[in-house]
């Protein structure tokens, strides 16, 4: 998820790239740009939406909403798994990650998505940035009892 969050900000400074098809080379040459270009090519690929783009900030539009499904996702998921632990250490973990995951996919979905839909990237980067400290206190919560989190971080 995080190189899908690294293809948004890359879309504020290729948006400018010349229109074209996202055949296989269109998705790999934008990848090229982030950390992992292998796992960027992946996660575009597997979403059909990608092949019907033709600029960069179009991927990563799907980008953004790969990770807001994501995080809504992993939100809900954590929230099962935080139910069925109430009242042990873990459980209280885990209340700390459903709640990080929840605040980090509204900040997303409201700000991030207003935000990269309106132009300001700026503003996208410091969803992304609340979204990272969202991650920071998953693992915080989850070190304190000495355990792993049942999930990677949302944004590294």
């Amino acid at each position: 998820m995080s190189l899908a969050m690294s293809l948004i900000l890359l879309a504020a400074m290729f948006s400018t790239l010349p229109t074209t098809h996202a055949d296989t080379g269109f998705i790999y040459h934008t990848c090229e740009k982030t950390k992992n270009t292998t796992m960027c090519v992946a996660v575009l690929r597997d979403d059909p939406e990608s092949a019907k783009t033709s600029t960069a900030h179009d991927l990563a539009s799907i980008a953004l909403q790969i990770a807001l499904n994501t995080a809504d996702h992993n939100g809900a998921v954590i929230g099962d798994l935080a139910k069925k632990s109430q009242g042990t250490p873990q459980g209280d973990a885990l209340a700390v990650y459903h709640k990080a995951y929840v605040g980090a996919a509204m900040d997303l979905d409201i700000f991030g998505r207003n935000d990269f839909d309106g132009g300001d990237y700026a503003g996208t980067s410091n969803s992304l940035s609340v979204a990272k400290g969202a991650s920071d206190a998953c693992e915080n919560a989850f070190e304190g009892i000495g355990k792993i989190p049942p999930l990677p971080p949302l944004i590294s």
